[in-house]
Formats: structure tokens, C-alpha cells, sequence
């Protein structure tokens, strides 16, 4: 029998399992992967389970920002595939148990003597049943029985055996981390602040530094006109990066097309004096899509002419006619 058989023959939803924590990434990261895995035998789609953050929340207690280094971790493991339907405006999330079973077995491969370092694990905390997935039934009334799990409520017995894994700081969740654990956590970081658990890695910083780049070339073609050149404050460089790494791992979005999009903001005489920080692309981006063409896509068009488009009335008059 293979180590995920074990795991979905419990048959009840599961928070947490603190023999996987050392081998998943941490506690946070268990906790996520534990009720996905729940999820797995109740699938309407072949696409996954499609969960929203507040619903993980609901169910987990996992908050929105551990969320996502929850699913780094894991995606990075390779135990859990994320399909984004950008028009849906939706994320499935589907474990693969493939996967799964590789890493559980090179654990209990390197374990000291062969020893199953996950024999023990049917005694798992127990979660919230939480929201069916679409298609599988009624949710239940919100407050009734409701039993969230508390990460940083461990037994004794997890505590101890904690201390004699390799990752001590398993259980911390990122606002407990100092600077430097965070920085650690988080290796392709090259802006941070752990304080308010923001980081963004080179390539976000990048295409930070881009879209100020424009922003400031539109107050220099501003100036040509005023004549008075006035530059703008820089911006928070972490909590720039940040907001543009929440666009890519949350909202699905590539680097290439913020700054496509942040391109089409800019040639438009509205949007551009109205947005002008990924935090407000990133609010706005559903509204710029239906506003916002791409270029070379022309939209209610027949045979080559706008048909919304009403052409100016010629008022001269032909010769040979009275006016």
C-alpha cells in the first residue's frame, strides 16, 4: 500500500498530521495539503477542487498570507498542481498523489534503520468538514459546529517531537519569524520586510522598477507641457514587489502580462492618471480588461468599420447646390 493510500483511507476531513510536517514544509503547509487531500475523493471536476482563500480560511484556519506560503511550498514539492481559468476568475487545486508517494518513500527510505517515520499517523488533529466544493452539496450554516484549527495549538507530544526534527522552526508562521528566518523562508527574496510579511523576488522587482520607469516618463511628458517638471516620491520598492508576486501566485497572472497591461493603462488618458501603483492594477484589472483592448485586437467592428462609431456630419455643400 502506497504512504497516500494511508492518508485518504481515514475517510474524515484532517488538518493536521505532524509526521508530515518536517517532509511538507511545516505545519501551515500539512495543514493545507491534509484538507486538499480530503477534497480529493469528493472532485465534480477533472480540473481539481476550486477553493477561494476565504473558504481554505474557513476550514483551516490558515490565514490568506499563509496560505500562499502554503502553496509555494508545496507546488515547489511538487505535491500540489494549481490550473488558473483566468475568465472563471477561479483556482483548482488538485494533489498529486504520484508525486506524494515519492516523497513519503524517500523519507522512510532515509529514516534511521527503515524505520516508518509515519506508522503513528492516525492520530491527526481534526479540522473543519468545511464548504462542499461546487456540485457536491449544500454548504452547512456558517457557526453551526464549527471547529477551526488553531495551528499553533500543538500537544505536548507534537512539541516534543518538534524539537528533534531538522526544522525546528517548523511551526512558526511568517510573522513569528525574525529577519533573517524569514529571509531564509523565503531564499529568492530581494526586497523583504518580515514585520508585514511582504517580500518579492528579482524577477517582481524587475517589473516594479518597469512599470516606475513609465510612470516617471509620463510626468517628464507632462512636464513638456507645464513646463514644470515635477517628480514623483519613489515608491515602497518591497511592498511594490510584493503586490506584483500576489498578482502571479494568486491571481495567475505572468510577468509579461502586467506589464502588457500596464502598457495599455498607459496610453489611455484616463487610466493613466488613475493607475499608478500594481496595487491599484491589480484592483482594477478585471474593469481594464473590458475597457482596455489589446493592441491590435479591434473589438464591434463589421467589415473593417467601428460600427459605434459615429462619423462626424459633413455640413459643406456640394457646388451647383443652394445651401
Amino acid at each position: 500500500m502506497n504512504p497516500s493510500d494511508i492518508i485518504r483511507g481515514f475517510g474524515r476531513p484532517v488538518a493536521y498530521y505532524p509526521a508530515l510536517a518536517e517532509h511538507l514544509g511545516g505545519v501551515s503547509a500539512t495543514v493545507l495539503f491534509c484538507q486538499m487531500t480530503y477534497w480529493m475523493d469528493k472532485l465534480t471536476s477533472d480540473l481539481g477542487v476550486h477553493k477561494t482563500s476565504e473558504e481554505i480560511q474557513d476550514e483551516t484556519g490558515l490565514s490568506y498570507e499563509e496560505q500562499l506560503t502554503a502553496r509555494k511550498k508545496l507546488k515547489r514539492l511538487g505535491v500540489l498542481v494549481e490550473t488558473h481559468k483566468r475568465l472563471e476568475h477561479r483556482i483548482y487545486f488538485k494533489v498529486n498523489f504520484e508525486r506524494v508517494d515519492q516523497v513519503l518513500t524517500q523519507a522512510i527510505d532515509q529514516s534511521p534503520n527503515g524505520q516508518n517515520p509515519f506508522r503513528g499517523m492516525g492520530k491527526a488533529q481534526v479540522g473543519n468538514e468545511g464548504i462542499p466544493c461546487s456540485g457536491t452539496g449544500e454548504s452547512p450554516a456558517r457557526g453551526e459546529g464549527k471547529t477551526h484549527f488553531d495551528p499553533t495549538e500543538i500537544t505536548t507530544e507534537t512539541t516534543t517531537e518538534n524539537k528533534n526534527t531538522s526544522c525546528p522552526d517548523a511551526s512558526l508562521s511568517d510573522e513569528q519569524l525574525t529577519k533573517e528566518a524569514f529571509l531564509n523562508r523565503h531564499p529568492e527574496a530581494v526586497v523583504a520586510h518580515a514585520g508585514k510579511r511582504q517580500w518579492g523576488s528579482k524577477e517582481d522587482l524587475t517589473c516594479a522598477q518597469w512599470m516606475w520607469n513609465r510612470i516617471v516618463k509620463l510626468y517628464e511628458k507632462a512636464a513638456e507641457t507645464d513646463g514644470e517638471l515635477v517628480r514623483p516620491k519613489e515608491p515602497n520598492w518591497t511592498a511594490w514587489s510584493n503586490e506584483i508576486r500576489l498578482m502571479c501566485a494568486v491571481d495567475g497572472r505572468t510577468h509579461k502580462q502586467i506589464c502588457e497591461m500596464f502598457s495599455r493603462v498607459q496610453r489611455d488618458p484616463f487610466w493613466c492618471r488613475n493607475v499608478m501603483s500594481p496595487s491599484k492594477l491589480r484592483e482594477k484589472w478585471d474593469d481594464l480588461i473590458l475597457r482596455l483592448p489589446s493592441t491590435g485586437v479591434v473589438q464591434n467592428q463589421a467589415g473593417g468599420r467601428d460600427i459605434n462609431r459615429i462619423s462626424r456630419p459633413d455640413s459643406s455643400v456640394p457646388p451647383g447646390f443652394r445651401g
